[in-house]
């Protein structure tokens, strides 16, 4: 195990060795015999052990509530068991065939490049120029001072907020599978990805409100645009409205950014693979394979199809912008697993319920462009 701590950041990780030995089963099944002052409260325990480390990476702003803290990356909501259809049965295998997922929601903003910053303390501030100098051309001699001129500042800050949820498994599931690398695998990837995609949907369309994020869609500097054929009820998208959308980036300098990328739902794109780019001619549409007008292009039911605008109904967004300018804070170097086995105690089930402290910075909202009441007819 290693960990540093360095400025706003601090971070731990698990060596390939000790990530091979790692189990979030196990983590699981210690916690909850812990809490019943049974097999591995006076025993070292592998787990545990990894869980007082990253505890000690979380800033005292983030309220622990007494669980076990599992590492990012080896880490929903299921109520598995070994008995029951869909619950986990499936999961005890005699010859193991390849698991098949869930199907989730796309995670748009990371694909399109969004910066990830964990391991970080405190709240952090993104120092950001708002103006500038300016200056004029003078006579040899003018007779009166130059007009004075200063640089503006302002700070972007982002401060942990917390998301949570809850899950059930049988202590026979975590304990007698015959691959318990494949219970760890399943349950990991859930938890996991419950979790990235609350903080993508955040980014994206987080309101600010409940504590949570403010994302794009809501925040105050993006740049929204009104499609030609919108007379106050949406409208369908053309391709004409696409370059316009991609001009008011570089009307505003922000051209100058990186990871220039689109995101849609399915609809919009089947509109605009059906859409030519010159009149008469869909031979050259929008939309080819996963580019728009030559820029990276994502679909995801991470964005709304039911918006509303006048008598127009089950609307949706389009976004255009450099997602680089995007940052997912992650603080500490895991999440909170707190372990509940008395609740469902009659049901042989533990309880499990995450807490993830993380937060969302828009760093430059202008280098965004939002059309939000898009139709497909």
């Amino acid at each position: 195990m290693s960990s540093s701590n360095t400025g706003s950041l601090s971070t731990f990780s698990l060596t390939t060795r000790e990530q091979s030995r790692y189990s979030i089963s196990r983590a699981i099944l210690a916690a909850a015999h812990e809490k019943d002052g049974g097999l591995y409260a006076n025993t070292n325990c592998f787990e545990l052990e990894v869980s007082k480390e990253i505890e000690q990476t979380l800033p005292a702003s983030c309220k622990r509530h007494g669980g076990v803290f599992v590492p990012f990356g080896t880490s929903k909501r299921a109520g598995l068991d070994t008995k029951t259809s869909t619950k986990g049965a499936e999961l005890v295998f005699t010859e193991p065939g390849a698991f098949i997922e869930f199907l989730y929601n796309k995670m748009v903003c990371r694909a399109l490049g969004a910066e990830v910053l964990d391991g970080l303390q405190g709240n952090v501030g993104f120092p950001k120029q708002t103006g500038k100098s300016t200056g004029s051309w003078v006579a040899e001699n003018p007779g009166v001072d130059v007009t004075d001129s200063n640089l503006t500042l302002a700070q972007i800050v982002i401060s942990p907020k917390t998301y949570t949820s809850t899950t059930s498994f049988s202590r026979q599931l975590l304990a007698q599978s015959a691959s318990p690398a494949k219970i760890d695998a399943v349950v990991t990837r859930d938890l996991a990805t419950d979790s990235a995609l609350a903080l993508d949907k955040a980014a994206l369309v987080g309101d600010g409100t409940g504590n949570s994020p403010t994302g794009i869609m809501n925040i105050v500097g993006v740049q929204q645009f009104t499609l030609a054929g919108d007379s106050g009820n949406g409208g369908t998208p053309t391709y004409a409205d696409v370059v316009a959308m991609e001009q008011k980036i570089e009307d505003v300098n922000a051209d100058t950014l990186q990871n220039f990328g689109w995101t849609t739902t399915a609809p919009i794109k089947t509109k605009l693979k059906q859409t030519p780019r010159v009149a008469g001619s869909i031979s050259l549409p929008a939309w080819q394979g996963n580019e728009l007008d030559a820029y990276p292009a994502l679909v995801s039911n991470q964005l709304p199809k039911n918006l509303t605008k006048g008598t127009g109904t089950n609307l949706t967004p389009m976004i255009f912008g450099a997602w680089d300018s995007i940052a997912l804070g992650l603080w500490g170097s895991g999440f909170e697993l707190v372990v509940d086995p008395y609740r469902l105690k009659k049901q042989n089930m533990i309880e499990t319920t995450s807490f993830l402290f993380c937060d969302v910075a828009v760093r430059q909202p202008v280098a965004f462009v939002c059309a939000k009441y898009c139709a497909t007819t």
